[in-house]
């Protein structure tokens, strides 16, 4: 009879611990959530797991990485500078007409500078069986034309890709520091995996770099870098990120490797 009792004491006890180690799993769990934010974040046609971090399509009912659910999806919203006063609203102040002087180009043209009128000159005095022509007037020099404008090149490396995406403007990264240092690497692809293993798009000969380090993927007419959990991960103008909108002129780095981002609109 005492061991029926102790076996019952015995199961009871495990079945409390088990309770207790699912509690606490929940518990966790929900704190994990609610300090990522909780709800997820939209970036064009891209949903961003508020779990994990990871990009997914819009359309996601749960991340295609951590398998979070991803309900009420809302559109992202920079937040407002930290000095800027909804209420202000610069004014001119007033200006005082000045009349344009001569020879200077105006908004209605250029007006041409002033001439001195000539002094008049006295016919000369024909000499004997000699007609004298006619006195010829002063010639007026004409005005010179102001030569239009002709804006400078947009400088664009050489040798571009010959085909890209529909829609897909053009892009590359300018390889200012580490073992790529020099080159330009054209965006060619939608997703672009940038990382030392060899199936990468972009292979980067760095100890320092994960073997999928971090992904460049286009849509709805943006560019977005989007870490690959890299265990020394990525930083933006000196700023580690998870997932980011890339700008023209971001400096992006990964382990010993810098990289400019251009895009050509």
């Amino acid at each position: 009879m005492e061991e029926i009792i102790l076996l019952i004491v015995a199961l009871g006890a495990l079945g409390a611990i088990g309770v207790g180690m699912v509690l606490l799993y929940l518990y966790f769990r929900a704190g994990r959530a609610e300090k990522r934010g909780g709800e997820p974040v939209v970036y064009g046609n891209l949903v961003q797991c508020p779990n994990c971090g990871y990009m997914n399509p819009l359309n996601s009912a749960a991340c295609l990485h951590c398998r979070q659910p991803l309900p009420r999806a809302r559109a992202y919203q920079p937040p407002p500078p930290a000095d800027y006063d909804v209420s202000f609203r610069p004014t001119l102040p007033p200006q005082q007409y000045t009349p344009p002087m001569s020879g200077a180009p105006t908004s209605q043209g250029y007006l041409p500078p002033a001439i001195a009128p000539a002094a008049p000159i006295a016919p000369a005095v024909p000499a004997a069986g000699v007609v004298a022509p006619a006195p010829v007037g002063p010639t007026v020099p004409a005005a010179p034309l102001a030569a239009p404008a002709i804006p400078g090149p947009v400088p664009v490396p050489p040798n571009p890709p010959a085909e890209l995406p529909p829609g897909m403007p053009r892009a590359w990264f300018e390889c200012i520091g580490g073992v790529l240092m020099g080159h330009t690497i054209f965006l060619e692809k939608v997703d672009t995996l940038v990382g030392r293993s060899t199936q990468c798009d972009i292979q980067v000969y760095d100890p320092k770099v994960s073997r999928r380090h971090f992904m460049i993927r286009f849509s709805n007419q943006t560019f977005f870098l989007q870490d690959q959990q890299s265990s020394r991960g990525t930083m933006i103008n000196g700023e580690r990120v998870n997932a980011q909108k890339l700008n023209d002129g971001d400096r992006v780095e990964a382990g010993d490797t810098s990289l400019i981002f251009h895009i050509h609109t």
